[in-house]
This record gives C-alpha cells, sequence and structure tokens, in this order.
C-alpha cells in the first residue's frame, strides 16, 4: 500500500503535488482550530464571567454591609446627641426655645450627617408630632404622622433596636417624594430615665444604593439588580424595573432555591444567560446578576465564521500558487543558488539572471546590487586609505618646510652674532619642542593641550622673526584641555593667518586663540585682525575648487582628517570680512575627563 501511495504520488505533477499537500494542511487544521477554539474559549468565557461575577458580587455586598453599619452607628450617634440636646432644653419650650432648640436640632442632625456620605437625610419626630429635618422643607411634613409611619416603628416594641422600613415612594419625610428612598427607623428614648423623647428616621435614597451597581451596560450583557425579602426589585441600573416584581421564571426559580441559603448560586438557563444569586443577610436580600451569553460569546462566533473564510480563500490561493510555483519558483531558484555558491567560493564577478519581475526577480536584483556596491565598497577602501596616506604626507610635507627650518637656524645664527643669547636659547629651544612633537612616535591624535603646546611654540619662533608685526594669545580653559584632536590641526590655521594675513598688513596684529564648549562639542578658535578676505578670495580659500582641485593642502587635510577621526559633523568653519580680519573655527568632541588623554594616547601607540 505504502509503495503505490509512493508511487502514485511521485508520478504526479508539481502543480498536483503542491495542491494534494496544501488542500489537507489548510482544510484539516481550520476545522479543528474552529471547533476547538468555539469550545475552549466559550467554556472560559463562561468561567471567567462567572468568577467575575462572583468577585464583584462579593464587593458590592461589603459595601451595602458597610453602607447598613454606618446607618446604624450615625443612628446611635444621633441618640446621644439628641439626649445630651434635651438635657440643655426643657420638655416643655415656648417658642424663643423652640426657635433654639429647631436649629440645634438641625445643626446636630446636618452635622452627624457630614461624617457619613452614605446618608442622604435625617428626621426626628417628637412626642408632640413636630417633626425636625437636615434639610429645609417647603412641604408640610405632618403628612408623616397620617402616614402611620411612626406608630409602625413604636409598635415594634423594643426600642434599642433600629427597623428597616422597605425600600417605598412616599409624599412626605423625604427630600425627593420622586425618588424612592430606603428609611432606618429608631426609637429616641432618655438614656437615663428610659422616658421616650420620639422617633429617629434615617434616610438613603436609591440611586446611592444602585450606584454601586454600576451603570447601565450598553452592550447589554451584565445586569445587576438587589430584590427584598417581597420579591420586589428595590435597586437596579435599570431604573425601569425599581420598586417592580420579579417576573422572570427563571429569576423566580433560582430565587426560590436560594432562600435561606448563605451560599452563592449560579445557572446556566438554556446556554442564553448566566443567572447569578448572591446572599445579603444584613437585610435580607438578594443580589442578582444576569449575563447574556449571546452576547459574551458574540465574538467566537465572529472568530469561526473567519476563521470558514480564511480556509476558503487559502484553499483558493493554493491552487492558483500551485499552477504559479510549478512554473516560476523552480528554474530561478536553481539559478540563484548556483550565483551564491560562486559567491561563496571567492567568486565576485558573478551575476545572477533576472528572469521574472516578482520577489524572486526581487531577490536576484538585490543580490546583483549587493555584489556590485561589495565590489564598489573595496574599490572605495582601497582608494580612501590610499588618500589618507596622501593627506598624510602632504600634511608633514606641508609642515615641515625646509625654508621654515633654515630661516628659523638663520634667525638663530643672527641673534647669537647679535649676542642675543637669551633669545638665540629659546628659539633653539621652541623649533626643537616643535619638531619634537612633529616626527616624534609617529601618533595621529594628541590631546588638545600637546596641540596648544606645539602651535605656541611655533608662535614663539615666528614671534622672533616678525617682532613687528606679531603679537599672540591663548586661552584655552583647564576642562578642554583633555578633547582629542588630530596632530598639527592648529599649526596651518595660524601659519594662513600669519602670512596671509598679518604679514601684509603693514602694522602690528595679533591672533587669538581660543576653545568654548558648545552642545558637547569643542570649539577652537583661531582669528587675527589681518587684512582678511574678500567673498571671491573666500570662495578660493575653500577646501576644494568646482573642478575637486584642493586650493589649500594644509587646509584641507586638516579638514578631511577631523571628519575622517571623528565623522562629518566636525571640522572648519572660516568667516572673513576684509579688512577686519578673519576667524577660522575648528570643531571636534569633548573629552573633560583628563584620563581620556591616556586613552587616546594608547589608542595611538596601539
Amino acid at each position: 500500500m505504502k509503495q503505490r501511495i509512493r508511487l502514485w504520488f511521485g508520478g504526479l505533477s508539481f502543480k498536483s503535488k503542491l495542491l494534494t499537500v496544501f488542500i489537507p494542511l489548510v482544510l484539516v487544521p481550520l476545522c479543528i482550530l474552529a471547533f476547538l477554539s468555539s469550545r475552549i474559549f466559550s467554556s472560559s468565557l463562561i468561567e471567567r464571567s462567572v468568577n467575575d461575577v462572583i468577585n464583584e458580587s462579593g464587593l458590592i455586598i461589603n459595601k451595602f454591609e458597610s453602607i447598613k453599619k454606618n446607618m446604624e452607628i450615625c443612628s446611635n450617634m444621633l441618640v446621644t446627641d439628641l439626649n445630651r440636646l434635651y438635657e440643655n432644653f426643657p420638655i416643655q419650650r415656648n417658642e424663643v426655645e423652640e426657635n433654639r432648640f429647631r436649629a440645634s436640632m438641625q445643626s446636630r442632625l446636618t452635622t452627624n450627617l457630614s461624617l457619613f456620605g452614605e446618608v442622604d437625610a435625617a428626621v426626628f419626630i417628637d412626642n408632640n408630632g413636630k417633626i425636625y429635618t437636615s434639610y429645609v422643607s417647603g412641604k408640610n411634613e405632618s403628612a408623616t404622622i397620617r402616614s402611620g409611619l411612626p406608630r409602625r416603628l413604636l409598635e415594634q416594641g423594643n426600642y434599642g433596636t433600629a427597623y428597616w422600613f422597605p425600600m417605598e415612594k412616599r409624599g412626605s419625610m423625604t427630600p425627593d417624594p420622586d425618588v424612592p428612598v430606603l428609611t432606618l427607623g429608631k426609637v429616641v428614648i432618655n438614656i437615663n430615665s428610659g422616658e421616650k423623647y420620639g422617633t429617629l428616621y434615617l434616610i438613603v435614597k436609591e440611586p446611592t444604593l444602585s450606584a454601586f451597581l454600576g451603570s447601565p451596560d450598553q452592550s447589554g450583557q451584565k445586569n445587576y439588580f438587589l430584590v427584598d425579602e417581597r420579591q420586589m426589585i428595590v435597586a437596579s441600573s435599570d431604573k425601569q424595573r425599581i420598586l417592580r416584581p420579579v417576573t422572570d421564571s427563571a429569576e423566580l426559580g433560582l430565587l426560590g432555591e436560594a432562600a435561606g441559603k448563605n451560599e452563592t448560586m449560579t445557572r446556566n438557563v438554556n446556554g442564553k444567560r448566566l443567572i447569578t444569586v448572591s446572599n445579603f443577610p444584613g437585610m435580607n436580600w438578594k443580589l442578582f446578576t444576569v449575563v447574556d451569553v449571546a452576547i459574551l460569546t458574540k465574538d467566537i462566533g465572529k472568530n469561526i465564521r473567519l476563521i470558514i473564510l480564511t480556509g476558503f480563500c487559502c484553499l483558493a490561493l493554493s491552487v492558483i500558487g500551485a499552477n504559479f510555483l510549478s512554473k516560476a519558483v523552480l528554474h530561478p531558484l536553481q539559478e540563484l543558488t548556483k550565483a551564491m555558491r560562486r559567491v561563496m567560493d571567492g567568486n565576485l564577478q558573478v551575476q545572477s539572471p533576472v528572469q521574472t519581475q516578482d520577489e524572486l526577480g526581487l531577490i536576484s536584483r538585490v543580490f546583483n546590487t549587493m555584489i556590485q556596491r561589495i565590489q564598489e565598497l573595496m574599490r572605495t577602501m582601497g582608494a580612501e586609505q590610499l588618500r589618507k596616506r596622501e593627506y598624510e604626507l602632504a600634511l608633514i610635507t606641508s609642515q615641515v618646510k625646509p625654508h621654515f627650518l633654515y630661516n628659523t637656524l638663520d634667525t638663530i645664527y643672527i641673534l647669537n652674532d647679535m649676542e642675543r643669547n637669551l633669545e638665540a636659547r629659546n628659539t633653539t629651544k621652541a623649533l626643537a619642542d616643535f619638531y619634537r612633537a612633529v616626527l616624534s612616535k609617529g601618533r595621529e591624535l594628541i590631546i588638545l593641550e600637546q596641540e596648544i603646546k606645539m602651535t605656541t611654540d611655533y608662535l614663539a619662533i615666528m614671534q622672533i622673526r616678525y617682532p613687528d608685526i606679531l603679537r599672540y594669545e591663548v586661552y584655552i580653559p583647564e576642562e578642554l584641555r583633555s578633547a582629542p584632536i588630530p596632530k598639527l590641526s592648529l599649526q596651518p590655521l595660524v601659519e594662513n593667518a600669519i602670512y596671509h594675513g598679518l604679514k601684509t598688513k603693514g602694522e602690528p596684529g595679533i591672533i587669538r586663540i581660543s576653545a568654548r564648549e558648545d552642545q558637547n562639542k569643542t570649539i577652537i578658535r583661531v582669528e587675527d585682525d589681518g587684512i582678511g578676505m574678500s567673498e571671491e578670495r573666500l570662495k578660493e580659500a575653500a577646501y576644494r575648487s568646482g573642478d575637486g582641485q584642493i586650493q589649500s593642502i594644509g587646509i584641507y587635510s586638516v579638514q578631511e582628517r577631523i571628519r575622517l577621526y571623528f565623522g562629518p559633523q566636525y571640522g572648519i568653519t572660516i568667516l572673513s570680512e576684509e579688512g577686519k580680519g578673519t576667524r577660522v573655527e575648528l570643531t571636534i568632541p569633548m573629552i573633560k575627563d583628563r584620563r581620556s588623554e591616556t586613552d587616546v594616547q594608547g589608542n595611538d601607540r596601539g
């Protein structure tokens, strides 16, 4: 059997082989994925929803318990305060005393309510039927007496216990007659004698309770509501259901099962609804949560439809792709593989034939471009290395000029002949230090402090040679002296300032060298008050002319070496104005740590 299958599969075309393999690989996993994802996701969502509901229900019930306890604490505090108030006023009061008593009573009521934010209002009715409220009422509260509320409270008998009236709407003894209220009643007695002073009522509005049930879910997925012992809905995020009886058969059935049980119960009603009921023992109430399973799992149906649609698309693409792959893939891939193998053998003079304009053709073109760029990069690297060496040789040639050495030695001879031995000695020392820095050890990067020393040696020699035309000033902040700089970067700038700025001026001039910090860079300025340059002359002093020829080998060498070592963001800027002088700014990285000097020197030696 296996042999027959192998022979049959081997006799198929490449296209048929692709279809034979792709169709089962696409359809079977997608069917399994659709079935398992539906079952697993549905069970997971329902289980997670039940756990979330149980946790949320526990939090809501704890909050209701807290409201209940706070109201009872508030009633006890008010009973104590009312006892103290009656101690300060006679039972029989004239009009003035009654006004004072009423003001004190309202103050006591409002003060205590401010400590318990859940309590919306408080009412006290004394034995004479006088009503005192924590709110300002423009209505005749005497209707409260006719409502029978005090009588019902007194009929409870136990004056030390709080009595809870059911949630209801009433036209009196409430700050808002249109809003259902929950009322706690308590008989106020004289603590010492047991004499009855009246009845106290604390009022909580229904919105205060339903606020903890959350806002109505716009999707209709989840709904909370409270049911009292009368099977009436006393708090709900759906205002239309408040103070209406529970009529749903499933909810009534679960309510009957939960009667007398202190546990959370959950029922899945025909796979359409999840109903959870939690017990609120403090009030003998039940907290219901209804979750719409269809809305909860609606995204699962979308995922299944998307999987099925994807399956059909993949099937169609498999058929179409098999045709193209069988014709367009094999031959271009074989040619590209051959070209890659020749490159692996070290042959860069190779091209992959571009036979198509699709991704395979793009790969071939990218491969050819990559080979060309590698070749160009190798040629460029060789040219750059040669150019770098040319710059270094040109720099040494331009700086260590024989005529500078000859002229300096002539100056030393003349100074000795004139018996100016001290100046001759200083010139000789400066010349020796200058050439020692230029020629010794072969380091290309030094620190700015060393470069300044070498430049001042050069300036000292030139000042002796041209005492009538040259003065110089150098100011380099201590924290910038450790900045790295290519050797002999400042001397060409100083030399240009002397020969092209001051020497032809006809009167004494000055060269100033300074440095400053700017955005983590060191800016070194070399400026003179010489003859300056016109705009045309400034263009001629640029690093390269329009035809690419180097105009000033010294300045160009400095510019290129700085960019070579530090990058294109560093280099030289020249500013000049005819008749006023020239300013050259050299930008290099800033290193404040003096230990960098050792690092620079160590790198150069390496």
